[in-house]
């Protein structure tokens, strides 16, 4: 009988303790009628003049895109070469290449750039033996562009180098 009753307050306490700590750790949001003022920072500078201004936060520079139409010309496998871009809309181009072979091989091409790699892919858009994918980097002045075409037929690389005049 003593056992039992042992048994009793020790469930019960631990039952107590429990709810205690259960309810006791809940947390409570807490109800405001006034709205949480948003902080800004912004900062004031007097010139040498004494008059005050304000530096408002800067906004996000856009990544300059080139502008790439016009005139290329120098080699591709060792020959002369022309590459026109006459169209550009942001970082798509459209365009003609004329390479000086015994008969020379024009073919119209598209691509795209990547301001940030400053990469250029551009693919021969008239289906031909001789079609491929052009693949190259611009250099920082915007005014070279090399690198190697890749043939679809057999996987033959090229290499090409290209001034804007």
């Amino acid at each position: 009988m003593i056992k039992q009753s042992l048994l009793k307050q020790f469930f019960t306490i631990i039952i107590i303790s429990v709810s205690l700590i259960y309810f006791g750790c809940e947390k409570k949001a807490e109800k405001t009628d006034q709205p949480k003022e948003e902080v800004t920072s912004e900062t004031v500078m007097t010139d040498s003049t004494g008059s005050t201004k304000t530096n408002e936060p800067a906004a996000e520079e856009k990544m300059q895109i080139p502008d790439l139409k016009g005139t290329w010309t120098g080699t591709f496998d060792k020959r002369a070469t022309t590459l026109t871009i006459t169209e550009q809309t942001d970082s798509s181009f459209a365009g003609k290449i004329s390479i000086q072979y015994k008969q020379t091989l024009n073919q119209d091409v598209k691509g795209t750039f990547s301001p940030t790699t400053k990469k250029v892919s551009m693919i021969d858009q008239i289906h031909s033996k001789y079609m491929g994918k052009y693949s190259g980097k611009l250099s920082d002045d915007g005014k070279n562009l090399s690198g190697t075409f890749t043939m679809n037929r057999d996987g033959t690389n090229t290499s090409f180098n290209l001034n804007k005049k």
